[in-house]
């Protein structure tokens, strides 16, 4: 199991072929992020890992949503086509794609989304607090 912070073991686990969760959708803080659309908020705090892992490794980025059952007794697993070319040219540009992604993720099940997540809570200097 990589630790969230492990860049280089996520790196090197990409560039043998194997399976690295990420979650691209958590606000990780004012370092490593960069501020881009997120539905109506136009300065989202978004991490810049996926523009690394994926320049670095050339790994394809698979989408994925989760779905809980209307039963309750498990879930369904929505697979996405994989993105081999995202765009890379810098981590604002990867980013913003990246959140359009996200927000594709989220309108599949957006009752099953974690909004409960203070996912805007890092802010671009001098703007005040959502929370």
């Amino acid at each position: 199991m990589l630790d969230r912070k492990d860049l280089k073991g996520m790196i090197k686990a990409l560039k043998k072929g194997e399976v690295v969760w990420y979650a691209p959708d958590h606000d990780y803080g004012p370092r490593s992020s960069v501020f881009v659309p997120l539905f109506a908020v136009e300065q989202a705090a978004t991490t810049t890992g996926t523009w690394m892992l994926a320049r670095m490794s050339g790994a394809c980025l698979v989408p994925f949503v989760p779905r809980r059952k209307p039963d309750g007794k498990g879930y369904q697993l929505i697979i996405l086509p994989p993105e081999c070319s995202p765009p890379l040219d810098d981590a604002e540009t990867t980013a913003a794609w990246m959140n359009k992604v996200v927000e594709k993720c989220i309108m599949m099940a957006p009752e099953q989304y974690m909004w409960l997540h203070r996912r805007f809570k890092t802010r671009p200097e001098g703007v005040p607090s959502r929370y």
